[in-house]
Protein backbone atom coordinates (compact mmCIF):
# COMPACT_ATOMS: atom_id res chain seq x y z
CA UNK A 1 0.00 0.00 0.00
CA UNK A 2 3.00 2.62 0.70
CA UNK A 3 4.17 1.98 -2.65
CA UNK A 4 0.93 3.18 -4.50
CA UNK A 5 0.83 5.80 -2.34
CA UNK A 6 2.97 8.04 -4.13
CA UNK A 7 5.19 7.00 -0.64
CA UNK A 8 8.58 6.40 -2.72
CA UNK A 9 7.98 10.01 -4.63
CA UNK A 10 9.15 12.22 -1.73
CA UNK A 11 10.52 9.75 0.62
CA UNK A 12 13.08 8.07 -1.57
CA UNK A 13 16.63 9.18 -2.94
CA UNK A 14 16.60 9.35 -6.60
CA UNK A 15 19.12 7.87 -9.07
CA UNK A 16 18.75 9.19 -12.95
CA UNK A 17 18.35 6.78 -15.51
CA UNK A 18 18.10 7.58 -19.22
CA UNK A 19 13.73 8.41 -18.78
CA UNK A 20 14.55 10.31 -15.51
CA UNK A 21 14.85 10.02 -11.69
CA UNK A 22 13.21 6.60 -10.30
CA UNK A 23 13.81 5.78 -6.49
CA UNK A 24 17.14 4.58 -5.61
CA UNK A 25 16.34 1.02 -4.77
CA UNK A 26 19.50 1.21 -2.04
CA UNK A 27 17.82 3.90 0.48
CA UNK A 28 13.98 3.32 -0.54
CA UNK A 29 12.43 6.14 1.86
CA UNK A 30 15.00 6.95 3.62
CA UNK A 31 14.19 10.60 3.36
CA UNK A 32 16.54 13.63 1.87
CA UNK A 33 19.64 12.48 1.87
CA UNK A 34 21.96 14.66 4.70
CA UNK A 35 24.60 14.99 2.87
CA UNK A 36 22.23 17.50 -0.02
CA UNK A 37 23.06 20.98 -0.12
CA UNK A 38 20.65 22.49 -1.92
CA UNK A 39 21.35 25.26 -4.33
CA UNK A 40 20.84 28.89 -3.70
CA UNK A 41 17.79 30.68 -5.09
CA UNK A 42 16.52 34.02 -5.61
CA UNK A 43 12.95 34.76 -3.38
CA UNK A 44 11.74 36.97 -5.75
CA UNK A 45 12.35 35.25 -8.91
CA UNK A 46 10.36 32.65 -7.74
CA UNK A 47 8.08 34.25 -6.03
CA UNK A 48 4.49 32.69 -5.42
CA UNK A 49 5.98 29.23 -6.90
CA UNK A 50 6.87 26.31 -4.62
CA UNK A 51 10.35 24.76 -5.47
CA UNK A 52 11.15 21.24 -5.01
CA UNK A 53 14.77 19.76 -5.08
CA UNK A 54 15.64 17.20 -8.18
CA UNK A 55 15.10 14.20 -5.48
CA UNK A 56 12.16 15.66 -4.68
CA UNK A 57 12.76 15.19 -1.32
CA UNK A 58 12.79 18.93 -0.45
CA UNK A 59 10.54 21.31 -1.09
CA UNK A 60 10.54 25.25 -0.49
CA UNK A 61 7.15 26.93 -0.42
CA UNK A 62 5.94 30.22 1.85
CA UNK A 63 6.09 27.45 4.91
CA UNK A 64 9.78 27.68 4.91
CA UNK A 65 11.83 24.43 3.52
CA UNK A 66 10.91 20.77 4.57
CA UNK A 67 12.58 18.04 3.99
CA UNK A 68 10.89 14.57 3.55
CA UNK A 69 11.14 12.02 6.86
CA UNK A 70 13.17 9.10 7.01
CA UNK A 71 10.73 6.21 7.36
CA UNK A 72 13.11 3.25 7.74
CA UNK A 73 13.07 1.44 10.68
CA UNK A 74 16.66 2.44 11.44
CA UNK A 75 16.91 4.58 14.70
CA UNK A 76 17.83 7.76 12.81
CA UNK A 77 14.06 7.35 10.88
CA UNK A 78 10.86 5.35 12.23
CA UNK A 79 13.10 3.17 14.64
CA UNK A 80 11.65 4.45 17.92
CA UNK A 81 8.52 5.04 16.73
CA UNK A 82 5.71 3.30 18.10
CA UNK A 83 2.84 2.33 16.05
CA UNK A 84 0.48 4.73 17.94
CA UNK A 85 2.50 7.71 16.95
CA UNK A 86 2.74 6.87 13.36
CA UNK A 87 -1.23 6.97 13.07
CA UNK A 88 -1.29 10.07 15.23
CA UNK A 89 1.27 11.61 13.01
CA UNK A 90 -1.05 10.71 10.23
CA UNK A 91 -4.54 11.02 11.07
CA UNK A 92 -3.68 14.42 13.31
CA UNK A 93 -0.57 15.83 11.48
CA UNK A 94 1.64 16.01 14.37
CA UNK A 95 5.60 15.78 13.89
CA UNK A 96 6.96 12.37 15.56
CA UNK A 97 3.10 11.52 15.98
CA UNK A 98 4.02 13.99 19.36
CA UNK A 99 1.03 15.68 20.78
CA UNK A 100 3.23 18.93 21.37
CA UNK A 101 5.22 19.04 18.35
CA UNK A 102 4.31 21.07 15.12
CA UNK A 103 2.49 20.50 12.52
CA UNK A 104 3.39 18.13 9.52
CA UNK A 105 4.66 20.60 6.93
CA UNK A 106 3.84 21.03 3.56
CA UNK A 107 4.08 19.14 1.11
CA UNK A 108 3.13 16.15 2.86
CA UNK A 109 -0.82 15.79 2.13
CA UNK A 110 -1.42 14.29 5.21
CA UNK A 111 -5.39 15.20 5.73
CA UNK A 112 -5.71 12.72 2.51
CA UNK A 113 -4.13 10.01 4.01
CA UNK A 114 -5.91 10.85 7.52
CA UNK A 115 -8.98 9.15 5.55
CA UNK A 116 -7.47 5.95 5.61
CA UNK A 117 -9.29 3.59 7.96
CA UNK A 118 -6.63 2.73 11.12
CA UNK A 119 -6.57 -0.89 10.14
CA UNK A 120 -4.80 0.22 6.77
CA UNK A 121 -2.20 2.64 8.36
CA UNK A 122 -1.09 0.08 10.66
CA UNK A 123 -0.51 -2.14 8.01
CA UNK A 124 1.51 0.50 6.37
CA UNK A 125 3.52 1.05 9.88
CA UNK A 126 4.13 -2.55 9.87
CA UNK A 127 5.79 -2.59 6.06
CA UNK A 128 7.91 0.62 7.04
CA UNK A 129 9.44 -1.70 9.88
CA UNK A 130 9.59 -4.60 7.86
CA UNK A 131 11.98 -2.75 5.20
CA UNK A 132 15.83 -2.13 5.31
CA UNK A 133 16.80 -0.13 7.60
CA UNK A 134 19.08 3.36 6.16
CA UNK A 135 20.77 5.58 8.43
CA UNK A 136 19.90 9.28 7.30
CA UNK A 137 19.45 12.13 9.86
CA UNK A 138 17.38 14.20 7.52
CA UNK A 139 17.70 17.95 8.64
CA UNK A 140 15.64 19.73 9.71
CA UNK A 141 12.99 22.09 8.39
CA UNK A 142 14.11 25.84 8.21
CA UNK A 143 10.87 27.86 8.82
CA UNK A 144 10.29 31.19 7.63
Amino acid sequence: MAATLGSNDCHSPKVMIERGPVPDSNRLLSGHDSNEILPGYNLQSVGGYVLFNMNGTAAIGPWGTSFAGNLTPDDTGIGFWSEEQFVKAIKNGKYKGLDNSRQLLLPMPWEGYAKLPEEDLKAIFSYLKSIKPVKNIVPPAILP
